[in-house]
């Protein structure tokens, strides 16, 4: 069971798990001392099998701002973790990153100072600015999936990611507010993308930062995360794109019709 802060928390981290233990205290440290100064809290949602939650859990026994969420099964991947994970957080600004260290901690202080100096709604670390990186994806090909999809994104969604080098990112401050009572449904791992098309954000911006190699453990990303991520892109068009938007009449029109003819008993 989460139990509330008794003081007032400027960000709070999601941060998903699953067979993360080597990485946890590291993570922990690093975060400590970067966010020197600012009120935070850290929200573990856990899927591990490892033992993970354990060395979680010890952590929340010496430092109440560590929290952890250990579900039972495992409902939507890493996106949907982080769905579950915003209904429990109390930060005016939310950041997610992940465990495993690819994202440093260190920059989550530039996404709060960034969101502090525009008043921006989304504040994305950005692999593709000046001065950021993807060096830390697992060789060539994977880059080239990671540039192709997010082009395939951009080209779906031309307007609302206008403004988005890095819409597929997995390393991101939202303020709390516009996530708040939005019916957030993601297939896979990309939630940022997901918040990107569902959410009413109004202004945006974005911070360079360097993608890390992993440290501990293995990489979650596979074949079938990628068909799933093509899942979720369908499924946004469909739903979201105006380019779909009489299609979606029509068809809603359609089952209107349909259902009237059906006899009733």
């Amino acid at each position: 069971m989460i139990t509330p802060l008794m003081h007032p928390v400027e960000v709070s981290l999601v941060i998903p798990t699953f067979n993360e233990r080597a990485n946890i205290s590291p993570l922990l440290g690093e975060l400590d001392a970067a966010l020197s100064g600012i009120a935070w809290e850290a929200l573990f949602v856990d899927d591990s099998t490892d033992g993970t939650d354990r060395i979680i859990a010890t952590h929340a026994e010496s430092d109440d701002r560590v929290r952890l969420l250990h579900r039972p099964a495992n409902h939507g991947g890493l996106a949907g973790a982080v769905v579950d994970g915003l209904a429990q957080i109390r930060g005016i600004y939310v950041c997610v990153l992940d465990a495993d260290l690819q994202h440093p901690p260190s920059n989550v202080a530039d996404l709060i100072a960034e969101a502090r100096r525009t008043n921006a709604d989304v504040v994305i670390a950005s692999r593709y600015l000046p001065g950021g990186s993807t060096g830390g994806l697992d060789g060539p090909l994977r880059q080239f999936y990671s540039r192709g999809l997010r082009l395939l994104s951009r080209t779906i969604f031309p307007h609302r990611l206008a403004s988005i080098s890095d819409p597929l990112g997995g390393f991101f401050l939202v303020r709390q507010s516009v996530v708040q009572a939005v019916g957030l449904r993601p297939i896979g791992y990309k939630i940022l993308l997901e918040i990107l098309i569902r959410c009413p954000w109004q202004a945006s911006s974005e911070v360079a930062y360097t993608f890390q190699p992993r440290r501990h453990g293995d990489s979650k990303a596979d074949f079938n995360q990628g068909l799933r991520f093509l899942q979720h892109l369908w499924t946004l068009a469909w739903e979201c794109s105006p380019a779909f938007s009489l299609a979606r009449v029509v068809l809603n029109t359609g089952l209107r019709k349909a259902d009237a003819t059906l006899p009733t008993n």
